[in-house]
């Protein structure tokens, strides 16, 4: 199993060589280099491209290099290409800024730079197999376009529908490339021209030699140079002190100017991989929106990509990925697209088709997921050009066909259906964490345990020494049980290994399952450094308590658990929740209300959250992935305004962003819900929210519960209907109130989705001393006619989590559902077309000529774009046909598989017949479901304007989730009321005199100043009067900016406006000023003028504004005497053991 290290010949010239191909698959083949030569004597691949990066007469050893192609090639060539005509054509023309789709003739591939490196995926042969592939490697490339790599740009003839221009300036390029100016600033530029807030035309040259320098020291105030406003305006002039924190995990400028500090220190570049210090590259995400083109939707137009256009956005740190940091963060480009643009699909599939030329770059589209477009820079160039604007130069982009070979290459994978290839694309993309770097010989291919299913499927095996070092690396508060990763061509879980040898060795290894190799590479190929990297997606953990999703009590409810017992798990939850945070008596209480908030909020693990940014999910902070995009953050804001992250704080007026942040440092600042209105409000709004979460998503807290991977039993020890959970830590709730390790006797375990009867097993949880060390994980066993995560909505151990159930009012009265359920209807397919073809019938139908082949792959990645409402449709129809037909009824069966095939269907290439959905909406569509209606806020109602409700079958018993709809409404108001009693019974218009203290002793002072020196200058009094003054605007702007809609608007954008607000305040006056007030001094009265002025302006007494514009000083005002300073970056650290509040 264990091969040899591999030795690569390839030269340091061809950085993204192409893979080389067996002769296993050169009958697959039908050209190579002669065969495109007889077709053109002078290919383009022998246009535009030096022999090499150094002269002619370079001896440079290489696998393509020699003089004997040169002369071949100048031989092959007419005299009209070797002895043009004097023309200035070739330059890289001004194309037109707008947004529409130019017709580029030449579009040629640039000419390397002599520093570029060599590939990455340079292979040498190999004596035996690996997990990486089965063939033995010859002489041609794993796309088949040429039999070796190629020496000359190609220049495609084939595939020539157009350029559509994003933003582009031919002139202003070369001013950019004379000045070095970064890419952040062009990027920031084109941003301003595809909002229509700048033009090219509108920049001035000189006005470039300013903002020369690196991306950190020029980018943050690019836009304010270009708009004229570095030094207008009464914000604060220098801000960066106060978001310092922030802005190192969220700012791209200094993970720009690292990738360009690393690239520049590399003599052969392989990509931004984990270096010696920790860092890493490809944290920088370009992101744009796709908007409707407005200047076409009035008048008709000959090419339907007219109607689109490409908005540039803010670009922003996030998780990194294979893709980023093998090729940088800058090669790549997401552009979002609104859900309703997503029924136009193949109009989208032919606009993304198109060349996009950006800064001089030409990008093409290579892989499209849930509304989401992905774009990979190229090395093609326009009008001609041989040469790459200066910014690319430094990471040249590879062509598409060699990027799409270095991570995928089709011949290779000619087995698997062109849907799956095509979905391959993803691995590259997921938000990973890079972790240790293998020797190849170290990887190791391995068999499923056979059986009627895969009983393996997805879970692989790595020895200690490779945990222990990921540990080190990542780092980990342990060495975890099991990681999800990719590696190679593979994805799914690695489980420490059973074999005690195996993991005392010293050398790091990995064992991959053959069901987890999703791509194979020539056996004799060796792989880039990035290929031979875990990539790390998330680590081993087991959460506990877990909670009950509608899917899951529907299931429940069906297979014989009692609805009172859920009506008693939601009361349960909801007094555990709520009751904690309106009990404000007691000698503690105060810190134990600090605590309960933090608990309910998770605040702690949201802080963590923040700082790890794209590490987070790796670390465990997060259980979800962080990039949610919300279409209403699509619409761009003010790009010349200054952009926040979400739920990070104001830190100029020290106001945190989160509810239950703002409750816990009101309340560690002294004030309490007695006499604090501000800190009533704050508590009220975290009860409503806690509130509507239990009882409008039905979230139900089962106390004997967890949540963990599924991973299959590594001994082979358990029997069919036998799981081990354990623990690493005592939190596993048991009957008599203790907590242990370990769960024993009777367990369900479910999995989301859970659409089926079966899809909720009751199986006998196990101890076994073998299986002791595999904690935070539910081992599953591997015997039985089934996998047993098959069993559960056809899951399988490539991650899939599953949740435990030993709670005895439910364990002791659900009961198995017939197995037959867990077969799909014979007739399941006739319901569906499969609209997919192999890889190999691709290669066989498609213009064999390399751009021919390229263009018909990138048609196929983009089969993503189409509208995914099926999914959701049919999920709604499963839940409807529940209600009304029952839950066991053929046709709610036929639904929920319709279902899970639809959710695939990108990987299976199957879609539902337009006739079945036409019956299957006629039937459903228009159905609502009074459960579910209640709870629009999780996102679109399915339900049609001109719907009705639907009608519960006869005989039937009443439904489960009725019945917590009624009790959840019960419970819900009189948790409400509850509140609202508590707080009235604080009520008061009362002033709290410590907060206008100071205001009030300065004017007593001022006073005392004008009675003992009448008719005399009065500076103190003066300086009193700019504050007051100051304060008034500001309190009048925030009125303003601040209005009825502020909470409809996104996170940002609200942390956005405050954050202005807050710099306006403390912007005047300035200290330099004033000959009396010290800067302390002043900003302490701002904010004791700004809660007198509000108590006297507002209705009841106060608002929120001085809370937003100046919370930390007023904070310090109510504490003083009685705290101490703490340092912001300690107190986001501070948290409270619940052991310590007991009396």
């Amino acid at each position: 199993m264990q091969g040899k290290p591999l030795k690569s010949e390839t030269s340091n010239s061809d950085r993204y060589a192409p893979w080389l191909q067996d002769d296993a698959t050169a009958q697959n083949v039908s050209h190579n280099h002669a065969d495109e030569d007889d077709n053109n004597p002078c290919t383009s691949d022998l246009l535009g491209r030096d022999a090499s990066y150094e002269s002619l007469s370079s001896t440079q050893s290489s696998i393509y290099s020699g003089l004997e192609d040169i002369t071949q090639a100048i031989v092959a060539c007419p005299d009209e290409y070797m002895y043009p005509r004097a023309d200035t054509s070739n330059a890289l023309t001004e194309l037109s800024s707008s947004n529409n789709s130019s017709d580029v003739s030449k579009l040629t591939h640039a000419s390397p730079p002599k520093t570029t490196p060599s590939s990455a995926g340079a292979a040498s042969p190999r004596t035996n197999q690996s997990s990486l592939g089965k063939r033995k490697a010859t002489e041609d490339d794993s796309l088949g376009l040429v039999t070796s790599p190629s020496k000359y740009p190609r220049t495609d003839t084939a595939d020539r529908e157009g350029v559509h221009v994003i933003a582009h300036n031919g002139n202003l390029q070369k001013a950019f490339d004379a000045r070095s100016i970064c890419y952040g600033v062009q990027w920031l530029i084109a941003m301003l021209h595809t909002n229509g807030r700048k033009s090219y035309s509108d920049i001035r040259i000189p006005l470039l030699d300013q903002m020369k320098g690196t991306n950190c020291d020029v980018a943050p105030d690019a836009i304010r140079q270009l708009y004229g406003k570095l030094t207008e305006g009464s914000e604060l002039q220098n801000t960066d002190s106060y978001f310092a924190k922030e802005r190192a995990v969220t700012s791209p400028w200094k993970q720009l100017d690292l990738e360009e500090d690393y690239v520049s220190k590399v003599e052969i570049f392989e990509g931004f991989h984990r270096q010696s210090d920790g860092w890493y590259g490809g944290k920088v995400r370009f992101l744009c929106t796709l908007k409707e083109n407005e200047s076409q939707k009035l008048r008709p137009s000959t090419s339907p990509t007219a109607r689109w256009k490409i908005i540039l956005q803010r670009p922003e740190t996030g998780p990194s990925s294979r893709f980023t940091r093998q090729f940088g963060s800058k090669n790549f480009i997401r552009v979002r697209i609104e859900r309703r643009f997503l029924s136009h699909s193949e109009e989208l599939r032919h606009f993304f088709s198109q060349r996009f030329l950006l800064c001089g770059v030409i990008y093409r589209a290579f892989y499209a997921k849930d509304g989401n477009v992905f774009l990979v820079a190229t090395d093609e160039t326009a009008d001609g050009s041989h040469h790459l604007p200066l910014h690319a130069r430094s990471i040249p982009p590879p062509s598409l066909a060699d990027f799409l070979s270095w991570h995928n290459p089709i011949r290779f994978n000619a087995g698997q259906t062109l849907a799956k290839w095509t979905a391959r694309f993803a691995l590259g993309l997921s938000n990973s964490v890079p972790g240790l770097t293998l020797e190849q010989y170290n990887i190791f291919e391995l068999p499923d345990t056979p059986g009627p299913s895969d009983m393996t499927d997805g879970c692989g095996y790595i020895n200690r020494a490779a945990m222990r070092k990921l540990r080190e690396i990542l780092p980990l508060e342990s060495v975890p049980t099991a990681i999800q990763c990719r590696i190679a061509g593979a994805k799914g879980l690695l489980l420490m290994h059973p074999d005690d040898r195996e993991n005392d060795a010293t050398e790091p290894k990995v064992w991959l399952r053959t069901s987890q190799i999703k791509i194979r590479y020539p056996s004799g190929q060796s792989l880039a450094s990035g290929q031979r990297t875990i990539d790390v997606l998330r680590t081993s953990h087991m959460k506990t308590p877990s909670r009950l999703s509608p899917e899951t009590i529907i299931n429940l409810g069906e297979n014989g658990v009692p609805h009172q017992i859920f009506v008693d798990l939601l009361k349960k939850s909801l007094d555990e929740s709520v009751d904690p945070l309106l009990s404000w008596e007691g000698p503690k209480a105060m810190e134990q209300l600090w605590f309960n908030i933090s608990q309910v909020g998770r605040v702690f693990a949201a802080r963590l959250s923040r700082e790890a940014g794209g590490e987070a999910r790796v670390m465990g902070y997060s259980a979800g992935d962080l990039e949610d995009d919300n279409e209403e953050d699509l619409d761009p804001v003010d790009p010349d305004a200054p952009r926040s992250a979400a739920w990070w704080a104001d830190e100029i007026s020290g106001c945190p962003s989160s509810l239950e942040e703002t409750a816990m440092a009101l309340l560690d600042s002294g004030f309490t819900p007695q006499e604090c209105p501000v800190l009533r409000d704050k508590l009220t709004a975290v009860v409503k929210s806690t509130v509507d979460r239990h009882v409008a998503r039905y979230k139900l807290d089962v106390p004997m519960s967890c949540i963990a991977w599924m991973v299959p039993d590594p001994f082979g020890i358990l029997a069919p209907d036998e799981v081990h959970i354990r623990s690493s830590q005592d939190n596993l709730l048991q009957k008599d109130g203790s907590k242990a390790q370990t769960v024993l006797g009777s367990v369900l375990l479910t999995r989301h989705p859970c659409k089926l009867p079966t899809d909720v097993q009751k199986v006998t949880a196990v101890q076994r001393g073998e299986l002791a060390g595999y904690t935070d994980v539910i081992v599953c066993s591997i015997q039985g006619d089934r996998r047993f995560a098959d069993l559960l909505a056809g899951g399988d151990y490539d991650g899939d989590k599953a949740i435990v159930i030993w709670e005895p009012t439910i364990i002791n009265t659900f009961r198995n559902a017939d197995l037959k359920f867990s077969k799909a209807p014979e007739d399941l397919m006739s319901h569906f077309l499969k609209e997919n073809i192999t890889v190999e019938q691709f290669l066989e139908g498609t213009d064999a000529s390399g751009a021919g082949l390229v263009h018909g792959m990138q048609i196929a990645l983009l089969a993503g774009l189409e509208d995914s409402s099926a999914v959701g449709k049919y999920s709604n129809f499963h839940d409807i046909a529940i209600y009304e037909l029952g839950y066991t009824h053929e046709t709610t069966i036929r639904l929920a598989y319709m279902f899970c095939n639809v959710l695939d269907g990108a990987k299976t290439g199957l879609r539902v017949r337009p006739e079945v959905f036409t019956l299957d909406s006629a039937r459903f569509v228009l159905r609502t479901l009074a459960w579910k209606e209640v709870n629009k806020s999780r996102g679109v109602s399915t339900a049609a304007s001109n719907s009705y409700p639907a009608k519960r079958a006869l005989n039937t018993r009443t439904f489960v989730m009725d019945v917590l709809l009624r009790k959840g409404k019960e419970y819900r108001d009189q948790k409400l009321a509850e509140m609202e009693r508590k707080m009235k019974s604080f009520l008061s218009r009362k002033r709290d005199v410590t907060l206008s203290a100071p205001w009030e002793d300065a004017q007593h002072r001022a006073n005392k100043l004008e009675q003992k020196y009448p008719g005399q200058s009065n500076p103190l009094r003066e300086e009193l009067d700019i504050i007051q003054h100051h304060v008034e605007q500001t309190y009048k702007l925030h009125k303003e900016r601040v209005d009825e809609t502020f909470s409809e608007k996104p996170i940002t954008r609200r942390q956005d406006i405050l954050r202005s607000l807050s710099q306006q305040l403390a912007s005047l006056p300035k200290p330099e000023d004033c000959l009396v007030l010290s800067a302390k001094e002043i900003a302490r009265l701002r904010a004791s003028c700004l809660y007198l002025y509000d108590h006297h302006k507002s209705g009841k007494g106060w608002s929120r504004i001085p809370w937003d514009l100046a919370m930390r000083e007023l904070s310090c005002i109510n504490c003083e005497g009685t705290g101490k300073p703490v340092q912001g970056s300690f107190y986001a650290k501070f948290a409270m053991k619940q052991s310590l509040l007991k009396d």
